[in-house]
């Protein structure tokens, strides 16, 4: 294994980063849009059934998400608006249903991880509240006909909370209630019987919270449940690209945690083991990655970040090999990823700091 290599720093927060949040958008997207109408009526919602076609626009809202983020966001916002009212103007004898509650509380969740310039922390305060509000009217008077949405509630709930937790606990330990929350997530998932895109966004931010944890055995407490939820979407649905890169960014948490040993190691011999295994994990990271580009360029949906994600990986894997050939063809692999990103991506786009660093000081020994 190489010794002293150059490598791009700052993949642990990129990686964090794009675990717990999409890609912000940009858009002023503040009214219901002019097709929420056409939404709803292609789904399958009984005319007059307020509640469903507020679970129809969220439905089409989370299925743009990748493709369409800003049409995504404006659905969002159609769909909180459309919630706001529906509970204004509510006038019945009993509450509304916990499907209510878990639309409008998963939006207000969605609709902070989206939107510009806005903190996250009183978007995930009030879908906590609002989902609260759905587990508790529905927990009064349980009927078994909502028995898979109050589960669905159950682990909304939980995983907000253990968002929320990224700026409370010290990562010195699991908090008894991040700990209380991913039971709560074991018990109630099955009857939950969430979506393969939900699982994704759940594994996503069990995976995130253990990469805040420097203990190896932490760690890999959350990243190792997340791989399992994951490749149980992986082999329900095997062209699901997103799972295949949560997979990636939950190889990747280990992938920093041994590159973070190795800078940290005097021992030659020991280094050298973890050395080791950090090249084990990149291979496993970019072979994740690299089934993910296949299938997004399969389908004309490449983005700039699979293409950075690989850039990463690749610079990674080059920098862990001793010989230099192997190296440099590594590098040129790089290369023409971290370009393609520019190609993909819009005009305004500026590449990670390390890697347009890496592009210019590439070039400059290639003139």
């Amino acid at each position: 294994m190489a010794a002293e290599k150059k490598r791009p720093r700052g993949l642990k927060s990129s990686a964090a980063e794009k675990s717990s949040k999409k890609t912000k958008v940009d858009q002023d997207a503040n009214e219901i849009p002019e097709n929420a109408q056409t939404v709803v009526l292609n789904k399958e919602v009984e005319e007059g059934d307020e509640v469903g076609e507020a679970a129809a626009l969220f439905e089409s809202a989370l299925e743009k998400v990748e493709k369409n983020p800003s049409e995504s966001l404006a659905l969002l916002r159609g769909t909180v608006h459309e919630s706001d009212r529906i509970l204004r103007n509510w006038t019945g004898e009993e509450p509304l249903p916990p499907k209510f509650y878990l639309t409008y509380g998963s939006a207000l969740y969605e609709l902070g991880r989206l939107t510009v310039d806005e903190e996250f922390g009183p978007f995930l305060d009030a879908a906590e509240e609002r989902l609260q509000d759905g587990l508790d009217h529905a927990e009064k008077n349980e009927k078994e006909e909502y028995l898979q949405d109050i589960n669905r509630i159950k682990v909304t709930i939980a995983k907000i909370r253990i968002v929320k937790r990224a700026d409370t606990d010290d990562f010195e330990s699991v908090s008894e209630s991040v700990a209380s929350d991913l039971d709560t997530i074991n018990e109630s998932l099955e009857a939950a019987d969430l979506s393969n895109t939900f699982k994704v966004e759940l594994a996503a931010v069990i995976n995130n919270h253990g990469y805040l944890y420097t203990k190896l055995e932490l760690r890999e407490k959350f990243r190792e449940w997340a791989d399992r939820l994951l490749s149980e979407v992986v082999k329900d649905e095997p062209s699901n690209a997103q799972a295949l890169i949560q997979l990636g960014y939950c190889k990747r948490s280990i992938v920093d945690y041994w590159l973070d040993k190795i800078d940290e190691q005097e021992d030659e011999e020991e280094k050298a083991e973890d050395e080791k295994k950090a090249y084990d994990a990149v291979l496993a990271c970019k072979g994740h990655l690299k089934q993910a580009y296949d299938i997004l360029e399969k389908n004309k949906g490449l983005t700039h970040e699979i293409c950075t994600d690989l850039a990463e990986a690749i610079l990674n894997e080059a920098n862990l090999v001793s010989k230099e050939e192997e190296q440099n063809e590594l590098y040129k692999e790089a290369v023409k990823y971290v370009r393609e990103a520019q190609s993909v991506a819009s005009e305004d786009y500026s590449l990670p700091e390390d890697l347009e660093n890496f592009l210019k000081e590439w070039e400059a020994d290639q003139a």
